[in-house]
């Protein structure tokens, strides 16, 4: 299993998201980075699960979604570091 290496960048991006959501509900709020914190957890197992993303075109740099969010990471060795967590509709070249 990989070790997952959250960035300052996706931390960043996490509190963001927080933020947004809890302002319509708090209570969602807490299941929903519940369960996305739990996805990029999930790629520690499989860090190859993601698909390679199209921007950058890096076998290195991949991408899973959660809801509307990609949730961009890189590959390392053993470790898995998230890079970015960008909304579907917004342009991840600006982002990441």
């Amino acid at each position: 299993m990989a070790q997952i290496i959250w960035s300052a960048l996706a931390k960043e991006h996490l509190r963001e998201i927080d933020r947004y959501i809890s302002e319509g509900s708090p209570f969602y709020s807490i299941i929903f980075i519940d369960k996305l914190s739990a996805s990029v957890e999930k790629v520690g197992a499989f860090p190859r699960i993601g698909r390679v993303v199209p921007e950058f075109e890096r076998d290195d740099l991949r991408e899973i979604f959660f809801h509307k969010y990609r949730i961009v990471y890189s590959i390392k060795d053993d470790a898995v570091t998230s890079a970015a967590i960008v909304h579907g509709a917004m342009d991840i070249a600006k982002k990441a």
